[in-house]
Protein backbone atom coordinates (compact mmCIF):
# COMPACT_ATOMS: atom_id res chain seq x y z
CA UNK A 1 0.00 0.00 0.00
CA UNK A 2 1.46 3.36 -0.96
CA UNK A 3 0.63 6.83 0.30
CA UNK A 4 2.77 9.52 -1.34
CA UNK A 5 5.57 7.00 -1.96
CA UNK A 6 5.51 5.59 1.58
CA UNK A 7 4.95 1.84 1.96
CA UNK A 8 3.92 0.15 5.21
CA UNK A 9 4.34 -3.41 6.41
CA UNK A 10 1.37 -5.02 8.13
CA UNK A 11 1.04 -3.97 11.77
CA UNK A 12 1.95 -6.94 13.94
CA UNK A 13 0.94 -7.16 17.60
CA UNK A 14 3.80 -8.62 19.61
CA UNK A 15 3.86 -9.54 23.30
CA UNK A 16 6.69 -7.56 24.92
CA UNK A 17 8.01 -10.67 26.68
CA UNK A 18 8.48 -13.01 23.68
CA UNK A 19 11.91 -14.18 22.59
CA UNK A 20 13.50 -13.40 25.93
CA UNK A 21 11.89 -9.98 26.34
CA UNK A 22 13.86 -8.35 23.51
CA UNK A 23 11.00 -6.00 22.59
CA UNK A 24 10.51 -5.01 26.23
CA UNK A 25 14.20 -4.08 26.50
CA UNK A 26 13.88 -2.00 23.33
CA UNK A 27 10.93 -0.10 24.78
CA UNK A 28 12.33 0.63 28.23
CA UNK A 29 15.57 2.23 27.02
CA UNK A 30 16.03 5.81 28.18
CA UNK A 31 13.96 8.26 26.13
CA UNK A 32 15.76 9.79 23.16
CA UNK A 33 18.23 6.89 22.96
CA UNK A 34 17.99 5.40 19.46
CA UNK A 35 18.39 1.68 18.99
CA UNK A 36 21.69 0.42 17.57
CA UNK A 37 21.99 1.11 13.83
CA UNK A 38 19.26 3.79 14.01
CA UNK A 39 20.07 7.42 13.25
CA UNK A 40 17.46 8.94 15.56
CA UNK A 41 14.31 8.33 17.60
CA UNK A 42 11.00 10.07 18.12
CA UNK A 43 8.95 9.25 21.23
CA UNK A 44 5.32 10.34 21.48
CA UNK A 45 2.12 10.05 23.46
CA UNK A 46 -1.20 10.72 21.72
CA UNK A 47 -4.27 12.32 23.28
CA UNK A 48 -5.94 8.89 23.00
CA UNK A 49 -3.30 7.42 25.34
CA UNK A 50 -1.36 5.60 22.61
CA UNK A 51 2.36 5.69 23.44
CA UNK A 52 4.86 5.13 20.69
CA UNK A 53 8.35 5.26 19.36
CA UNK A 54 9.66 5.68 15.84
CA UNK A 55 13.23 4.55 15.12
CA UNK A 56 14.84 5.87 11.92
CA UNK A 57 16.63 3.06 10.06
CA UNK A 58 18.28 5.27 7.46
CA UNK A 59 20.69 8.18 7.50
CA UNK A 60 21.05 11.29 5.37
CA UNK A 61 23.10 9.51 2.70
CA UNK A 62 20.65 6.63 2.09
CA UNK A 63 18.58 6.83 -1.11
CA UNK A 64 15.32 6.23 0.77
CA UNK A 65 13.73 6.76 4.20
CA UNK A 66 12.76 3.86 6.45
CA UNK A 67 11.67 3.62 10.06
CA UNK A 68 10.15 1.21 12.57
CA UNK A 69 7.10 2.43 14.48
CA UNK A 70 6.11 0.77 17.76
CA UNK A 71 2.99 1.68 19.70
CA UNK A 72 1.34 0.53 22.90
CA UNK A 73 -2.44 1.01 22.91
CA UNK A 74 -4.11 2.60 25.94
CA UNK A 75 -4.85 0.10 28.69
CA UNK A 76 -2.66 -2.65 27.17
CA UNK A 77 0.89 -2.58 28.44
CA UNK A 78 1.61 -6.13 27.23
CA UNK A 79 1.11 -5.96 23.45
CA UNK A 80 2.95 -3.64 21.09
CA UNK A 81 1.93 -2.87 17.52
CA UNK A 82 5.00 -2.88 15.27
CA UNK A 83 5.13 -1.69 11.65
CA UNK A 84 7.89 -0.77 9.22
CA UNK A 85 7.59 2.16 6.82
CA UNK A 86 9.75 2.90 3.79
CA UNK A 87 10.08 4.98 0.65
CA UNK A 88 12.35 2.31 -0.90
CA UNK A 89 11.24 1.47 -4.43
CA UNK A 90 9.68 -2.01 -4.62
CA UNK A 91 12.09 -4.66 -5.93
CA UNK A 92 11.83 -5.20 -9.67
CA UNK A 93 9.99 -8.32 -10.74
CA UNK A 94 8.44 -8.95 -7.32
CA UNK A 95 4.64 -9.20 -7.21
CA UNK A 96 2.68 -6.44 -5.46
CA UNK A 97 1.18 -9.01 -3.09
CA UNK A 98 4.57 -10.48 -2.11
CA UNK A 99 5.59 -10.22 1.55
CA UNK A 100 7.01 -6.86 2.65
CA UNK A 101 10.52 -8.29 3.17
CA UNK A 102 10.65 -9.51 -0.44
CA UNK A 103 9.30 -6.28 -1.93
CA UNK A 104 11.62 -4.03 0.10
CA UNK A 105 14.82 -6.03 0.70
CA UNK A 106 17.08 -3.12 1.72
CA UNK A 107 14.59 -1.89 4.33
CA UNK A 108 14.04 -5.46 5.57
CA UNK A 109 17.79 -6.00 5.98
CA UNK A 110 18.12 -2.81 8.06
CA UNK A 111 15.07 -3.74 10.15
CA UNK A 112 16.36 -7.28 10.82
CA UNK A 113 19.55 -5.88 12.38
CA UNK A 114 17.58 -3.61 14.69
CA UNK A 115 14.75 -6.01 15.58
CA UNK A 116 17.05 -8.94 16.33
CA UNK A 117 15.18 -12.02 17.58
CA UNK A 118 11.73 -10.52 16.94
CA UNK A 119 12.48 -9.78 13.26
CA UNK A 120 11.12 -13.14 12.05
CA UNK A 121 7.81 -12.39 13.81
CA UNK A 122 7.49 -8.97 12.17
CA UNK A 123 8.96 -9.68 8.75
CA UNK A 124 8.32 -13.39 8.14
CA UNK A 125 5.07 -14.03 10.03
CA UNK A 126 6.65 -16.53 12.42
CA UNK A 127 4.75 -17.45 15.55
CA UNK A 128 6.22 -15.98 18.73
Amino acid sequence: MAVSGMYQSPIVAVDRSVRGGHLDRMLIRPPHTPLDDCSHLTVYEAVSGLCGQSHELTSFDDPFIAFIAMGTPPGDSRNVGVAIYTTEAPAAGVANDAPFAQRFPLTAAKARRVLGPIAPIILDGQAP
